[in-house]
């Protein structure tokens, strides 16, 4: 066989996710993890939009956009299975929690605040655990 010169250049090329079996349960972390990240995103940026119409909501402004890009990008980095940014959202949220409960004297929202906090530290087992087994392979 000959060579055909004005064929184009191959190459090998190696895929960029690793290929390996990650259980059911640990995707299923990561995901609520994301998913909570996300619906939180979108409630602060209604909330944050009402806001700047002019309707006056638990004292939101336009600085609250800061926030929803934050919190977007932790969430984008959850759905990466980034470690680091399942901690952050979990340090974030308790921050920000903390700072809500502080400036308004009473627990608003406890039944909620608590479920975000065990999606987030589900979210953390989860990114932890797919890289524990990411490094076996």
């Amino acid at each position: 066989m000959e060579r055909n010169l004005y064929a184009p250049p191959e190459a090998a090329v190696a895929d960029v996710e690793p290929v390996f079996e990650v259980p059911d349960d640990v995707l299923k972390k990561i995901r609520q993890a994301w998913m909570a990240g996300a619906c939180s995103t979108v409630i602060t940026l209604a909330v944050t939009l009402l806001a700047i119409a002019g309707t006056s909501i638990a004292g939101f402004d336009a600085w609250n956009m800061v926030d929803v890009l934050l919190v977007g990008g932790l969430t984008w980095g959850i759905y990466r299975k980034s470690r680091f940014a399942a901690v952050a959202m979990l340090a974030y949220f308790v921050i920000s929690k903390a700072l809500m409960f502080a400036e308004g004297g009473k627990p608003a929202g406890v039944v909620w605040a608590l479920i975000f906090f065990y999606l987030y530290v589900q979210g953390i087992r989860g990114t932890f655990q797919y890289h524990k087994l990411a490094k076996k392979q």
